[in-house]
């Protein structure tokens, strides 16, 4: 099955294509928002684009098109005299760029909100409509932003009705699958062959491009959940091999070492080269081919190298064994509540963390419950991530202040989301009276 027919098979991208269709303005692509953040800079120190441009000796009608957005490339000369005179860095200058870009800041509330005044000061607080996706017995809530791009993923809550089932869901790459229940009792078919019970409070990781069925267990209460998957992966599906004949032995190691090569392959019509393959093993291209034309039987297995390769790519040396005798099951992992990590940050931050996925190093992504204490005697600290980051906080009670970076800034009640970039920096308080839940999840994950 190639990507394209797998893509139009798939739940999660014609989910993905509908929340497409409910933001038709919004970005396809990532972009720096350069000429927004010299703006913004410019405002705040309270200068006019005339005096802009004089000071750095420039035409107005240049820098009022790098303002606006139309020019996509300027030289670095100019940046640097810009900077000069708004008086920051380089550096400061470019990363503010990225806080203007919708995707990095990607606030979702009611539809019951009012709108805010078009007033300048307002102008921080941009937000979007939340955009229900209706589905046969399904309803889907995205928090992320319709953008498909690599580094960012898709993080939805999805409320699925009494004795309903979708069938045959599946990812269009092998890319993990990350689900959490908050109510309700779901059962889950996978690779049509197991057969698991999840059920509240409990979370499950497996590899998505296996087909799949999501059905709630419970016939008189609906369930709800909510599901992290990412649709931009450089990994493409797995081809199945023709049926062995009698003659053919059913353990292939010519087949394992192919799989392993469309597995990594950079490309969609292409394998991964030998040149590169080599590369990241260290082994020479003539021994990888002789182990790809392994296939007889009398042939000699060299399964020192077999163990390089394994090591290399961190690959269980019992997947790449199943790869040989075109066995591939993907996995599946249940955690339950007591193998969830807590983290109490109570008495210093007012934060205490509940982890959603078991803890260990093949997490793609993070997923948590958050609660986080009213702001009255709490310390305010500022998080960021070290790694280029995407994050989502969903309101599950109380209100929540964000901010991100050194510009944006909202405040979220029940029902309302932010995504937004970990690397930015940002900070969480509680504006109310009560304890604040959220679901946080991240791609990549936080490693406890």
């Amino acid at each position: 099955m190639t990507i394209k027919s797998r893509q139009k098979k798939s739940l999660y991208y014609t989910l993905f294509q509908q929340c497409q269709t409910a933001f038709p303005s919004f970005p396809r692509e990532c972009s720096l928002s350069l000429g927004a953040s010299i703006k913004h800079v410019r405002l705040r120190m309270g200068l006019t684009q005339d005096e802009l441009a004089q000071h750095a000796r420039m035409k107005l009608s240049a820098l009022k098109t790098l303002e606006n957005g139309y020019a996509k490339f300027t030289t670095l000369s100019n940046i640097d005299t810009l900077a000069r005179v708004l008086r920051v860095s380089i550096q400061d200058l470019v990363l503010e760029g990225l806080e203007w870009f919708p995707a990095n800041f990607f606030v979702l509330k009611n539809p019951g909100h009012e709108s805010l005044p078009k007033r300048r000061r307002d102008i921080n607080n941009v937000w979007f409509r939340r955009q229900i996706v209706k589905g046969d017995g399904f309803l889907c809530d995205f928090v992320s932003p319709p953008l498909c791009s690599y580094g960012h993923f898709c993080f939805v809550i999805l409320e699925l009705d009494p004795g309903k089932t979708i069938r045959d869901a599946v990812l269009p790459s092998p890319d993990q699958l990350l689900g959490f229940v908050l109510k309700g009792a779901l059962r889950i078919r996978y690779d049509n062959s197991q057969e698991y019970d999840v059920f509240a409070n409990q979370s499950f990781t497996m590899r998505g491009d296996k087909i799949h069925d999501l059905q709630n267990a419970d016939k008189n209460l609906p369930l709800r959940m909510c599901l992290a998957f990412t649709l931009s992966s450089s990994q493409k599906p797995l081809e199945t091999a023709k049926e062995h004949s009698q003659d053919t032995p059913c353990f292939n190691l010519g087949l394992g070492i192919k799989k392993i090569r469309d597995l990594y392959a950079s490309s969609d019509e292409r394998s991964l080269s030998y040149s590169h393959f080599s590369s990241i093993t260290g082994l020479d291209e003539q021994s990888l081919r002789y182990l790809e034309n392994t296939t007889d039987p009398d042939q000699v297995i060299y399964w020192d190298k077999i163990e390089v390769i394994c090591r290399a790519l961190k690959i269980p040396l019992s997947q790449f064994l199943g790869f040989c005798e075109d066995r591939d099951g993907g996995y599946f992992y249940l955690s339950t509540a007591h193998d969830r990590a807590f983290i109490d940050y109570r008495h210093y931050l007012g934060v205490r963390i509940k982890s959603a996925v078991f803890p260990g190093t093949h997490n793609n992504f993070h997923l948590s419950e958050a609660y986080i204490d009213p702001r009255g005697g709490v310390r305010r600290a500022s998080w960021r991530r070290r790694d280029q980051a995407m994050m989502a906080a969903y309101v599950e009670d109380g209100e929540l202040r964000i901010e991100v970076g050194k510009n944006r800034k909202s405040v979220l009640i029940q029902g309302e989301s932010v995504y937004f970039d970990g690397s930015l920096g940002y900070i969480f308080t509680n504006p109310g009276t009560k304890p604040a839940k959220l679901l946080l999840a991240s791609y990549p994950a936080i490693v406890f």
